[in-house]
């Protein structure tokens, strides 16, 4: 989603100007979403938080689409099971999980075992689909997974508990799976009205889960009343701000550039926890968050190594011919 007016001003700027812009919104924005999530859960029980803040964008989102589109939005069969199957891996699991681990881990410990997308999306394509792994994404690897182990496993200084850090890391792995469905898809055809689509498919799972828990009867005024600000934080920064900027830095700069969220967003979300909510931060936990976040950016380098090499080839073939 692009509003007029945002697009407006960064057309105004120089290339590396806007891009140099956007970039530490974008982090700033995601980041700060972990925090605002563990405001928001110590009051409001997480599936309905949050199912009911991806309802609102989802319906936003939606009104968009359809007024760019003059109401005729012509979804097909195929797009909704395209936009159940990517918002029940994206925003169900993986929002869903991060949601409900916000209850008993830090922000930035949410933020950073939500971070490991990257490496599930990269063995999920090496093991499933037979996609190759360059030698720097293979270390990338090792080190995220290594990284993992050494945050989560079980000792008393550590202060991350197993089974929270487990739901999160298999939220990320839902992510992953969801995304790389995307990218075979056809989402990037009408990203916007996909994204909202998703958006509704896994917000409303999120309420149904809730619901179904009995969510229902914790909630009360006395409980959103507190937490409204922070839910309207997150519709307009994050998903109003934040995921538009970051849908105009893919399209505008390199992957790896757009993907340094993956390990920007993170120690935002460590450093803002820490500052906001006094949350206490280890030497522990910034070992195993380095060696993730090592792991990470060799994953998202190594994807750029990857596609220049793709580039060289199609354009030795193209002047072959």
């Amino acid at each position: 989603m692009r509003f007029q007016s945002l697009s407006f001003s960064l057309r105004k700027l120089p290339r590396r100007a806007r891009v140099a812009c956007a970039l530490p919104v974008v982090w700033i924005a995601f980041g700060s979403a972990f925090v605002a999530l563990k405001v928001g859960v110590a009051t409001v029980p997480p599936f309905l938080f949050s199912g009911g803040r991806f309802l609102l964008v989802g319906a936003l989102l939606l009104g968009w689409s359809a007024w760019r589109a003059r109401g005729r939005l012509n979804v097909s069969r195929q797009d909704v099971l395209i936009a159940a199957a990517t918002g029940g891996g994206l925003i169900f699991a993986g929002q869903g999980a991060a949601s409900w681990a916000s209850q008993y881990l830090t922000p930035g410990i949410v933020a950073v075992l939500s971070s490991t997308m990257p490496l599930w999306a990269a063995l999920i394509g090496w093991v499933a689909l037979g996609t190759r792994v360059a030698r720097l994404g293979t270390v990338g690897l090792v080190a995220g997974f290594g990284g993992v182990a050494f945050l989560v496993w079980p000792t008393s200084r550590a202060g991350v508990q197993l089974v929270p850090a487990v739901v999160t890391t298999a939220g990320a792995v839902g992510w992953a799976a969801g995304a790389l469905f995307a990218s075979r898809s056809s989402f990037a055809r009408r990203p916007t009205l996909m994204t909202a689509l998703q958006m509704l498919v896994g917000g409303g799972l999120q309420v149904m889960l809730g619901l179904g828990s009995g969510e229902a009867g914790q909630v009360g005024l006395q409980q959103v009343v507190p937490a409204f600000p922070v839910f309207l934080y997150l519709v307009i920064v994050p998903a109003l701000i934040g995921f538009p900027l970051f849908t105009w830095l893919l399209t505008h700069v390199p992957i790896h550039v757009a993907n340094t969220v993956s390990y920007a967003a993170p120690v935002v979300a460590l450093a803002l926890g820490w500052l906001l909510l006094g949350q206490q931060v280890t030497l522990r936990t910034l070992a195993g968050v380095a060696v993730i976040l090592v792991g990470v950016g060799l994953i998202v380098w190594s994807a750029k190594g990857t596609a220049a090499r793709k580039e060289e080839v199609r354009q030795l073939d193209k002047r072959a011919a």
